[in-house]
């Protein structure tokens, strides 16, 4: 049933002119919420969008949202395609993000609100996939051979079309043929809306904006991985690019309106909602007011009937099942197909392709490694012609959202974890024409005692950087995890037996749409091997075939193939492995271990030719387990270390297998084998530091901080851009120790020789290390002593051994409710109010934070309830006027940020806090008591039956950040 407000058309007319604040205040928050779009980049609801209604008992609401002025062009580009739209519903008083898509479509709504919306007849929304594939496949049958031939060459071209397709004439056909052969082309993993990522292949194949591939999956159809960002645009330069079209190509990137750009450098002087579309033409939508500033969407004409009608492909668009390219066809005006699924008002520009004979393109070749190691050092290289000219610049992504850009033909990358990435190259020649070269590259990486993870709820900015270190408590296993600002303990299902290693393995996981996932795996209390994962809906556990034996190391690695091996010593005494496959997990022996192998000091390192696991043997020998190709081979290392010492396996930066180990003579010592296993020979030397007897070593590479810039921008720069960074990725090797004092100590080598540092701090073990290779990470140290875990990191935006360390205990017994309820202050006024609010509510003082980054990490993840009590606080979390640094490096007035009312007594969710500020600072401590007892007992305190009213965040810089 439809409320009396909206019960018709009249109604609906009603609340699109003249909308109530208070909703359209509420809406934009849900939107920046779901999206995790910054509030500063939302410029509010475009006009005439809004309606709200009831059915099914429930409230109901559609507005799309227009990017503010300020926001810069790749985050901009996020609101294309339908992604500015939201269907939202009202439950328990706060409003929701239930689906974005195209606004014509209200996609989620009932048919009633849809009609009485006057949004249920836009002909893209109805079509099946099916039927549109079927469609296209007849028109493009008949189409002219030659063009049917450019449109079969490009079903599986990784490149532009080459100096032959330079020549003018027939690009208008080529183009329609070639986009009508991407029907039905769609993201994956596939999606139905843009609340998450939007993964399309064609990024890669163009070189588009984001170059991060973090949540994307494999695309069998081109051979890349895909790339998250918005694609209409990408797909439509990588269809002119097929068709031979070279003109100033590198103006061209991820966001629409830069078709309007070419044109105008082109001569070109497209004007609204003026000229008679041709085939081959692209056509681009703007909401009233945009142009020509940005762009909601731009398309393909495919054909132009003789009665007036027109055929297009769209690429990104949510009108199917599945976001997608899609065919949309007898379109009988412009103007009313884009009012139909952009929104009213919306305007339109052609832009047609050159008359002209094309400029060649350059050919063009690259080579590099097809799989890399994590932590290590590749290098690429690419070289470029082209006929009567010159190659002007070469421009290169990696597909792993570093934010470094690497230019000239010869460049260096380091990979920061496991999974598939697809690098590119765009090479420029001195006529502005382009051509970009792909490759994949499978980057393996060891596990470890610390599981690192990028999050990426920021769609552009994969940071901070979420740890996760699993260990033993009282009920089973725990897992202790970083968001940037604090660490909380959380029991996860899984039963450790009471000795023995527990590794932790990260790796793009299917069963997470392939985002990066914490995984852990150990030898249960059954005696099985066993694994606790991170999955969609929780903490997962699961047996695993294989019989680890007791006491010993479990040690595991990606894998070429990209599932996970894990290896053990089993009960029998020999090298095991388990695997996933097709029928699931299965195991099986490798290799006999042979008599005094030590179970428990299994070390593992890759490298790009295997997996090498070292462990000590009969009175200190090291022996070396190799695996090449289907066979194992098993040798021994020419060092010898204490009887039952520790080994600590790494991969160099230059990509070999190495083993710290402490040496039979005492001191500190590193075996590293020269060429492939296993007849390369090993190099061993000793190295400064003096290992307490039986300590425990640990061993990574790091980023050295020459590498470090300072904090860069959030955005990427587009391809063309000619400001280059260095292409250098150096990295150093850092070996740690517990001396004869308890104390911790680090070897290192940063490219000048190897030199020793002391911790702060004593421990009876080291539990892990890591160091992950993206700037402003730090080197991390896991520490185990009598009191739990504590953590030793270097300096922020510093790997640096050498420098100022930091201790930080981490929790030792899974967390309360009341441990993950968090009130924020930001000024000394509302810091002492705020601490009387905890203490009226029954909360201790450590649940008050100061810090702006602390508060930033703990909203971001969504395992807190974060109160931000006063408006400096609120003002900070949601606008950040002042640039305050945080987690995920944004500048000033961008924050992922919206905040809810009322009283609350569960998570909000990630990117949400509760705004604890009311008019007076007598009211601020009244309401953040208030809302801090409700949430730790699920009710007000006694006597309380109304809140003090909350208002609204001033957009100025006030407080402090810590």
């Amino acid at each position: 049933m439809l409320s009396a407000v909206s019960a018709g058309p009249a109604a609906a007319a009603r609340a699109a002119s003249s909308p109530a604040t208070p909703v359209s205040a509420a809406l934009k928050m849900a939107f920046e919420a779901a999206r995790h779009v910054p509030a500063a980049d939302v410029g509010g609801i475009r006009a005439g969008t809004l309606h709200t209604g009831s059915a099914g008992g429930r409230e109901w609401a559609i507005a799309s949202f227009t990017p503010a002025r300020s926001a810069a062009q790749k985050a901009a580009v996020s609101f294309q395609d339908g992604a500015a739209t939201g269907v939202f519903t009202k439950t328990g008083g706060t409003w929701r993000l239930v689906r974005t898509g195209l606004y014509g479509c209200g996609s989620g709504l009932s048919a009633t609100l849809k009609s009485a919306w006057h949004l249920a007849g836009a002909a893209a929304c109805s079509a099946s996939a099916t039927a549109q594939r079927e469609s296209a496949q007849r028109a493009l049958a008949a189409l002219p051979a030659p063009a049917r031939a450019a449109a079969k060459a490009a079903r599986t071209a990784r490149t532009a079309a080459g100096p032959a397709a330079a020549s003018a004439g027939g690009f208008s056909q080529r183009i329609a043929a070639i986009a009508l052969s991407q029907v039905g082309v769609h993201d994956t993993p596939a999606v139905t809306n843009f609340n998450g990522v939007d993964c399309d292949p064609f990024s890669a194949l163009v070189a588009g904006f984001s170059a991060n591939s973090d949540g994307c999956g494999h695309n069998p159809g081109f051979g890349v991985e895909n790339e998250n960002e918005t694609w209409c645009s990408d797909f439509n330069k990588w269809v002119w690019e097929q068709a031979g079209i070279t003109a100033d190509m590198n103006t061209l990137n991820a966001g629409s309106v830069s078709f309007y750009d070419w044109a105008v450098a082109q001569g070109q002087s497209p004007q609204l909602d003026t000229g008679t579309p041709q085939a081959g033409d692209s056509v681009l939508f703007f909401s009233p007011g945009d142009f020509p500033t940005f762009a909601d969407h731009v398309g393909v004409v495919t054909s132009v009937s003789s009665s007036g009608t027109i055929d297009m492909v769209n690429g990104d668009f949510s009108g199917g099942p599945d976001i997608s390219a899609q065919y949309n066809t007898g379109i009988t005006s412009l103007s009313a197909f884009a009012a139909s699924v952009e929104g009213p008002g919306e305007e339109w520009v052609i832009v047609a392709p050159p008359a002209t004979a094309q400029q060649p393109t350059p050919g063009g070749h690259m080579s590099g490694p097809g799989v890399a190691v994590a932590g290590t050092t590749g290098s690429f290289h690419a070289s470029g012609w082209v006929p009567g000219g010159t190659v002007a610049a070469y421009y290169w992504t990696f597909g792993d959202g570093r934010t470094t850009n690497a230019t000239g033909p010869d460049v260096t990358h380091a990979f920061s974890e496991p999974g598939t990435y697809t690098v590119s190259v765009t090479i420029t020649s001195s006529y502005g024409t382009i051509l970009t070269l792909e490759r994949n590259v499978q980057v393996l990486a060891p596990s470890s005692g610390i599981a690192s993870v990028p999050y990426d709820g920021i769609w552009y900015d994969p940071l901070p950087i979420l740890q996760y270190v699993f260990t033993r408590s009282a009920g089973g296993l725990a897992v202790d995890s970083w968001d940037g600002g604090s660490w909380l303990q959380l029991a996860v299902p899984g039963s450790p037996a009471a000795t023995g290693s527990i590794t932790a393995l990260s790796y793009p996981d299917a069963t997470n749409a392939d985002a990066m996932t914490p995984h852990a795996f150990y030898r249960a209390a059954d005696g099985s091997l066993a694994e606790t994962y991170q999955s969609t809906s929780g903490w997962v556990t699961q047996d695993l075939p294989g019989s680890p034996a007791a006491g010993g190391a479990i040690v595991a690695t990606t894998t070429t193939w990209g599932g996970p091996a894990v290896f053990f010593m089993d009960t029998a005494g020999n090298l095991a492995e388990s695997t996933p496959g097709p029928g699931g997990w299965a195991t099986r022996e490798l290799l006999r271990g042979g008599p005094g192998i030590d179970a428990a000091s299994l070390a593992l390192a890759d490298t790009t030719s295997g997996t090498e696991i070292f462990a000590a043997g009969p009175a200190g020998t090291i022996r070396v387990f190799s695996s090449g190709g289907p066979h194992w081979f098993a040798s021994g290392v020419p060092a010898q270390t204490t009887p039952g010492g520790s080994l600590a396996a790494l991969t160099t930066p230059d990509g070999q297998a190495a083993v710290v180990y402490a040496s039979a003579r005492g001191g500190l010592a590193e075996a590293t084998q020269a060429g492939p296993a296993p007849a390369g020979r090993w190099d061993v030397r000793n190295l400064p530091g003096a290992p307490a007897p039986g300590s425990t070593l640990a061993a990574t590479t790091y980023l050295l901080p020459s590498m470090i810039p300072p904090t860069p921008g959030s955005f990427l720069q587009p391809p063309g851009s000619t400001t280059s960074s260095s292409t250098a990725e150096p990295l150093g090797t850092e070996a740690f120790f517990l001396t004869a004092s308890g104390s911790p100590a680090v070897t290192f080598d940063d490219g000048t020789g190897w030199r020793t540092a002391m911790l702060p701090g004593t421990a009876s073990s080291i539990a892990g290390a890591s160091a992950y290779q993206v700037e402003e990470e730090p080197s991390d140290l896991l520490l185990s002593g009598a009191g739990g875990l504590t953590e030793e990191t270097t300096g922020a935006r510093s790997g640096d051994p050498s420098g100022t360390w930091t201790s930080l205990t981490l929790p030792d017994a899974p967390a309360t409710w009341a441990d993950q309820i968090v009130l924020y202050a930001a000024d000394p006024a509302d810091a002492t109010a705020t601490q009387a609010a905890a203490a009226a509510a029954g909360l201790p003082a450590s649940q008050v934070i100061t810090s702006f980054a602390a508060a930033w990490a703990d909203a971001l993840s969504g395992q807190y309830l974060v109160l931000a009590t006063g408006t400096p606080a609120v003002s900070a979390l949601f606008f950040n006027v002042c640039g305050w640094a945080n987690p995920s490096a944004l500048p000033a007035g961008s924050t992922p940020f919206s905040y809810v009312l009322g009283p609350l007594n569960k998570l909000p969710g990630a990117s949400l806090f509760v705004n604890a500020a009311s008019d007076t600072g007598a009211d601020t401590q009244a309401l953040a008591t208030d809302l801090a007892y409700y949430a730790l007992n699920g009710s007000l305190p006694p006597g309380v039956t109304s809140l003090p009213a909350a208002v609204a965040p001033p957009r100025t810089c006030v407080g402090s950040p810590s």
